[in-house]
């Protein structure tokens, strides 16, 4: 790969007019440093990842119980099943952080949806001082789905219900000592709503589980000396198509505030316990949690699963509420839009003044898509 590019900064602009791609790729150095010398070091990082790999597969497939989960279109994957996601796309302006979120379930029956979704959206918030407004508003949003699968159960009293992502919350969203007491009080209220999903589910005695697409997790290689190795990918080369592992109890520093706050709440003992296994239902496995009370239905949680996973592995009915349920980017926009022409009117009003609008600029950094999305958003007929 021979470019040649002048170090000299006079000509710099006619370069970018001459060669427009300049704009849009890192200088030529920095690019072959990282493109080309260090995929190469990265290749050997990975030969020595993949004989460690197999090195612990030698050490847990005879210790790690398999089991096989039935396909059956007219089993209880045809029966009524509620699935629940939540989508969020905030934007950071220079005098806040104003989150975007909202969670949706929706009821399926032999592969179609037999009712208008339930929907609900996150409460209208500014945060001018939260630290980490990304984390807050993700905390939030699952708070919110927990909450949607409730309504949903108790209106639809469904056979089964699948959540996209897990029953215990991602240990990344637990409160550090940087956390601000808004968080502290959201991160206790998103606990207290998973806990009364778990309730009402069985009190009403419906099955369910949580799919988790994304996943870090290395619960077999802790046992081990390297424990950098996820389970997902050390499932990847164990488990076939259709089979799922032996499902192990979750132990972290999040189910140990289920169970503290459980108990305050005079809560049963045994309501915050959640198990997690792998089930393998396209090209690479995925990662399931159910409590202990659904033990006794894993099987059949397992077949409507693997039943209804799509050609991507993902369950037909949390793929339909991940589908309803997504903030883009153009709608976040567009969000900003509307606020941004809603604070116009005041200033017209004169309610505000018109250098009050700089309030709404965005951070730096922010992406703006609607422009060069317009015509895909609005179907193409522009």
């Amino acid at each position: 790969m021979d470019i040649n590019i002048s170090p000299s900064t006079n000509n710099s602009q006619e370069d970018s007019q001459n060669l427009p791609w300049l704009k849009e790729m890192p200088y030529v150095k920095l690019y072959q440093e990282l493109v080309d010398t260090g995929t190469e070091l990265l290749l050997n990082r990975l030969k020595a990842y993949r004989r460690e790999v197999y090195k612990l597969i030698e050490e847990v497939k005879d210790r790690l119980k398999i089991y096989e989960a039935v396909y059956d279109k007219n089993g209880p994957a045809s029966s009524r099943i509620v699935g629940v996601d939540a989508g969020r796309n905030g934007t950071e302006y220079k005098f806040a952080y104003i989150p975007l979120y909202g969670a949706i379930a929706v009821l399926v029956e032999n592969w179609e949806i037999i009712d208008e979704p339930l929907c609900v959206t996150g409460p209208p918030d500014v945060w001018a001082s939260e630290l980490d407004p990304d984390k807050r508003e993700s905390l939030l949003h699952m708070a919110l789905e927990y909450h949607v699968a409730s309504r949903a159960v108790e209106k639809w009293k469904p056979d089964y219900l699948l959540l996209d992502g897990g029953i215990v919350l991602n240990p990344k969203l637990y409160p550090d000592f940087q956390a601000s007491p808004q968080y502290e009080g959201d991160f206790y209220f998103t606990v207290i709503t998973v806990l009364e999903l778990l309730n009402t589910c069985r009190k009403l005695h419906v099955p369910v589980l949580g799919f988790v697409k994304r996943t870090h997790m290395n619960f077999y290689s802790s046992f081990t000396k390297n424990s950098q190795i996820r389970d997902s990918m050390l499932m990847n080369f164990i488990l076939k198509n259709g089979e799922y592992s032996e499902p192990f109890r979750v132990e972290n520093v999040v189910t140990e505030s289920y169970r503290a706050i459980a108990e305050s709440l005079r809560y049963d003992r045994s309501l915050p316990a959640i198990y997690s296994s792998y089930i393998k239902t396209g090209s690479a496995p995925f990662r399931v949690e159910v409590p202990m009370f659904c033990l006794n239905k894993l099987r059949e949680l397992m077949s409507v699963i693997y039943t209804m996973a799509g050609f991507d592995g993902i369950p037909y009915p949390i793929h339909e509420a991940d589908r309803l349920s997504r903030i883009t980017r153009p709608t976040s926009n567009i969000h900003s839009l509307v606020l941004y022409s809603k604070a116009l009117e005041l200033v017209e009003n004169g309610e505000m003044e018109l250098k009050d609008l700089d309030l709404l600029l965005l951070e730096y950094g922010e992406d703006w898509t609607l422009n060069r999305n317009l015509e895909d958003f609005r179907g193409g007929n522009v």
